[in-house]
């Protein structure tokens, strides 16, 4: 499991598949470098290859989870570096009375880290908000469930059939739909997207699927435009 240097101080390492509406779609994290520290976004699952290689790039300062669905690694991930912090996203601290946090990410606050990487709530939604990000000296803009676009060639055909029935499937992937549906008020998201575009990203990571090198901001306004 190797991790790829996609710009300078920023990485992504893909991890296993995970279950999703009776899919296997693909995860994957992000790694920002600050200074000597790292940042690590809605980790995957740790193995002594992946741990040698991060600790050639530094110490492992701050772990997120950018919504309430991304919590599987987070104890793996706590105990392998006791000494980071490790952030909870809106909704998860009841959910995980496990895990001990040390912060929880909303999106009016500011953090150690703020100056470097940007954030906001993407929400309100039934299912979960998601926190998303985006790395200033890269340009880059660091989402999880908002965007998946995974490649169906290996899929049977109903597995096809919900690809394609909830807007999931490569190269066309957006929203969910059922995150779609789950929103509460437009309102805000709208505000949101209009941050996105803003920010001018030249690249979008997603967590499952394939991910956008270039043409970030025009992928965000094909992508996500049903928020208008």
């Amino acid at each position: 499991m190797n991790i790829e240097q996609i710009d300078e101080d920023i990485w992504v390492a893909d991890g296993p598949s995970i279950p999703f509406l009776g899919l296997d779609i693909g995860s994957r994290m992000t790694i920002i470098r600050l200074g000597s520290e790292l940042w690590v976004h809605s980790p995957v699952s740790i193995t002594s290859e992946m741990a040698t290689q991060i600790e050639r790039l530094g110490e492992v300062r701050y772990v997120l989870s950018s919504n309430r669905y991304h919590h599987a690694f987070l104890s793996e991930w706590r105990s392998n570096y006791p000494e980071a912090e490790v952030y909870a996203s809106p909704g998860l601290i009841p959910k995980r009375p496990d895990i001990a946090f040390d912060n929880e990410l909303h999106a009016s606050t500011r953090y150690v880290w703020s100056e470097t990487i940007a954030h906001d709530v993407f929400g309100p939604s039934r299912l979960c908000d998601e926190v998303i990000f985006f790395h200033r000296p890269s340009r880059t803009l660091v989402l999880t469930d908002l965007i998946v676009n995974v490649k169906t060639d290996e899929y049977n055909w109903w597995q096809k059939l919900i690809a394609t029935i909830d807007d999931l499937g490569y190269p066309n992937g957006t929203t969910p739909r059922l995150y779609r549906w789950s929103m509460k008020s437009k309102t805000t998201a709208r505000n949101v997207y209009r941050t996105m575009l803003e920010w001018d990203p030249v690249r979008v990571i997603i967590s499952h699927g394939e991910w956008f090198r270039e043409d970030g901001r025009k992928e965000i306004e094909s992508r996500l435009g049903w928020v208008l």
